[in-house]
């Protein structure tokens, strides 16, 4: 029987050509260097991640399929703005999967090292309300999130969640006052995690659901020029 350090660790394969654009656009757009209705240049995406142009067009192609972008024959590739309708059906998918998320979190608060893995987030986070809405805080929100979903053990939420669509969401309405609104945010920020280390599964869930829901409402309340653009 081998023993457990002569075990050869599993080797992650490259990533092809064309999942390394698609890899590289889909970040660009979590950190904000690429937005909704932004132009999408082959020729500038060659250059930046040295590649031909065949993957470049291939990864275009299988984002254009995802909807993460718009890609026509005489104006190219750009970004996509959501309309409202998807804007819709996205956050109430979101709605459903989070509250499923924070009620298993809930649930195994008390399991192995979960409390304290929750409650490191979760400080971190509300300390934010002091910082302001930087790109940090869109960070520290992410793994706020991500521990909820780890910890809830779930293998395949992680999976069903749209990330990169949630990424081009935030992009195109965090100008606006109503999607934004700090003081709204991080005080359902807080009942949310004050519910789930109080192990209260049905009031974790609840409480994540009108959080999502209230964040969808604000959206739809914004005018129709916020659901437009060249990435429409």
């Amino acid at each position: 029987m081998r023993r457990a350090e002569d075990a050869t660790p599993p080797v992650t394969p490259p990533l092809s050509s064309p999942d390394a654009v698609i890899q590289a656009i889909c970040k660009g757009i979590g950190s904000g260097r690429y937005v909704p209705g932004q132009r999408l240049v082959e020729a500038d995406l060659t250059r930046e991640l040295g590649v031909s142009r065949g993957p470049v067009r291939e990864a275009l192609k299988r984002l254009a399929a995802e909807r993460i972008i718009t890609l026509t024959r005489h104006k190219g590739a750009y970004i996509r703005s959501l309309s409202r309708e998807e804007v819709r059906d996205l956050l109430q998918n979101i709605e459903v999967l989070l509250g499923l998320a924070a009620r298993l979190a809930a649930q195994r608060i008390d399991l192995a090292d979960h409390r304290r893995r929750f409650e490191e987030v979760f400080d971190e986070l509300l300390a934010h309300r002091r910082r302001g809405l930087s790109f940090a805080y869109l960070e520290q929100r992410d793994r706020f999130y991500g521990v909820m979903i780890d910890i809830g053990g779930n293998r395949e939420l992680p999976r069903m969640l749209p990330a990169t669509m949630v990424q081009l969401l935030r992009q195109q309405f965090q100008s606006y006052d109503q999607f934004t609104n700090p003081p709204r945010r991080f005080r359902e920020y807080q009942i949310m995690g004050e519910a789930i280390l109080a192990g209260n599964p049905k009031r974790a869930e609840r409480c994540t659901r009108l959080h999502i829901r209230s964040s969808r409402l604000a959206i739809q309340s914004l005018p129709d020029a916020a659901f437009y653009g060249n990435g429409g």
